[in-house]
């Protein structure tokens, strides 16, 4: 690969299997022909096996101990339930332990198989080059499409608000959010461009001038719609002192309640300026245009989706947003989830008005009082 001028990288995510490459462009066919060694002749070393085995586990003790992934995992375990999505993409330590070679084999010809595959090609190639380059992949590659799991029809999880207890924390991790719009939602994007002045902008949203700027109680806070084909959360992020966790749920309370009616002219210019500068540059790089071309195969979205949403984002109106944040920024429908020092934190949350809390274990199950019976909330 270095020979080439090429890097070659193979990923897999929670709803994706990727192998990524580049290279210059004299040598493309060369790097292709890596790409379909690493797709269609794995070795399957023994161990090789043991050494990516022993790095996830290892990743999953280590996040074990942080409340940042403690969060992550209980709040989709929240969402989503039992459903596949509802777990640790990595898996369990117990789960990785007993997976074997030969289940690793099994997977590869049952799954990676090219029915739901899509390739994306950007740079100073022509058509008749890249589908040279793929004939061998063509021709050996083989297998239907696997069947995949139903989406959720719903969340898994009651609105309310939940406790995660790790003694001793010296921050509270808050996430606070539900299961919203699938990206193929045609209100998605008009979602996005509704957050932008709450969470989505950066320094320029209310939650980091209010959370950080004004009060000093985290380094950093914002929220956003995340779906794909299937419903994705919305989700409020960040993590404060542990002593102003009650202070930084009651912002983000009364946040919520007063973003749409409050929303004004002042901030729908803020938003359109910096949407608009943003899609200038939506184009600037290869990297760009691979993710252009990515949701377009994904999603079904047409080749110019892009320009659509810019059109979408100068036709926003400030009644617009209003009617949006009541239909899909409705605490009322919010699970609010803190992990933190359930000793010191707890007891005072009652007082928000979101509901009592329900202390959870680190698997979303309910959990014990810290004291009551042993139980520690670990």
């Amino acid at each position: 690969m270095d020979a080439l001028g090429a890097s070659i990288s193979v990923s897999s995510g929670r709803e994706s299997f990727v192998i990524r490459g580049s290279s210059l462009n004299r040598n493309f066919p060369e790097m292709m022909a890596l790409v379909e060694e690493i797709l269609l002749e794995p070795r399957f070393d023994p161990e090789e096996f043991d050494l990516a085995r022993d790095r996830v586990r290892n990743q999953l003790r280590q996040a074990s101990s942080s409340p940042v992934s403690i969060a992550g995992d209980v709040m989709t375990r929240l969402l989503y339930g039992d459903h596949i999505l509802g777990s640790n993409a990595r898996g369990s330590v117990e789960g990785v332990e007993a997976l074997t070679l030969d289940d690793a084999r099994e997977y590869y010809e049952r799954v990676l198989t090219p029915g739901r595959a899509s390739v994306h090609v950007a740079g100073a190639v022509a058509p008749g080059e890249v589908l040279a380059a793929l004939e061998g992949i063509g021709a050996r590659w083989g297998g239907e499409a696997p069947a995949l799991p139903d989406a959720p029809e719903a969340q898994a999880a009651a609105p309310g608000l939940y406790f995660v207890d790790v003694p001793n924390a010296s921050q509270s991790v808050l996430q606070v959010g539900y299961l919203a719009l699938a990206e193929t939602d045609p209100e998605f994007w008009p979602a996005q461009i509704a957050n932008f002045r709450l969470g989505g902008g950066g320094f320029a949203s209310d939650l980091t001038q209010i959370l950080r700027e004004g009060k000093g109680y985290t380094y950093g806070a914002g929220s956003g719609f995340r779906g794909t084909n299937l419903r994705g959360p919305f989700l409020i992020s960040s993590s404060v002192r542990s002593n102003v966790t009650y202070e930084s749920l009651e912002i983000i309370r009364d946040l919520l309640d007063s973003y749409g009616p409050e929303f004004d002219e002042e901030d729908l210019a803020a938003t359109k300026s910096f949407l608009l500068k943003t899609n200038a540059r939506a184009f600037e790089t290869l990297g760009n245009k691979l993710g252009i071309l990515a949701d377009m195969s994904a999603y079904g979205f047409p080749p110019d989706y892009l320009l659509r949403r810019e059109g979408v984002v100068q036709e926003m109106t400030v009644e617009r947003i209003r009617e949006i944040a009541d239909a899909h920024l409705d605490r009322g429908r919010f699970i609010w989830l803190v992990v933190g020092d359930a000793a010191t934190q707890l007891d005072r949350l009652s007082a928000l008005g979101i509901g009592e809390p329900v202390l959870l274990d680190r698997s979303a199950a309910p959990a014990a009082a810290p004291g009551a019976g042993g139980g520690d909330g670990q």
